[in-house]
């Protein structure tokens, strides 16, 4: 498994926050309590994806019955409904097959995670966490996304 250096992680993670508007030194640490608990992991599995998110999202201004857990209501994401909240933990399952699986394609697994958008907020936060675990346990170095290039890089792998 190949590690970002400290110097990797924490620019990842500034711009992970910040491509969410995020800019303070609290949510920072907290990111990087989640990519700790989350790298001691070899597989993902819905405790972990769960867990994961409470770690990033203790700080955050949403309600506490939603920090590490699935979402129970309805979602925008830009123009598109995201996925009836009642299929969440079967996708989310069937997600985690695929992610543990060899070579998994960590770019194409993001994009899945984001459809499925199983969490009122945090959702960019912690699919960017799971694709660069995703890269690491491939032994590929992370991907940073700048905040100043989300609309022509990061966006654009939604389309």
């Amino acid at each position: 498994m190949i590690k970002p250096t400290e110097e990797q992680l924490i620019i990842f993670l500034k711009e992970s926050n910040a491509i969410e508007g995020v800019y303070d030194q609290e949510s920072l640490d907290q990111a990087q309590k989640a990519w700790y608990y989350l790298i001691e992991h070899d597989k993902l599995t819905p405790l972990v994806i769960q867990r994961t998110h409470a770690i990033l999202m203790i700080l955050q201004p949403i309600e506490d019955k939603y920090k590490g857990h699935y979402r129970d209501v309805g979602v925008r994401i830009g123009a598109r409904y995201g996925m009836n909240w009642h299929n969440i933990p079967k996708a989310i399952e069937e997600w985690c097959l695929i992610s543990n699986m060899p070579d998994a394609d960590a770019i194409r697994l993001h994009v899945a995670y984001e459809e499925i958008h199983p969490f009122v907020d945090g959702n960019g936060r912690t699919g960017r966490l799971f694709m660069n675990w995703t890269r690491c346990v491939n032994d590929l170095p992370i991907i940073t996304f700048r905040a100043s290039e989300k609309h022509e890089h990061y966006y654009r792998l939604f389309d």
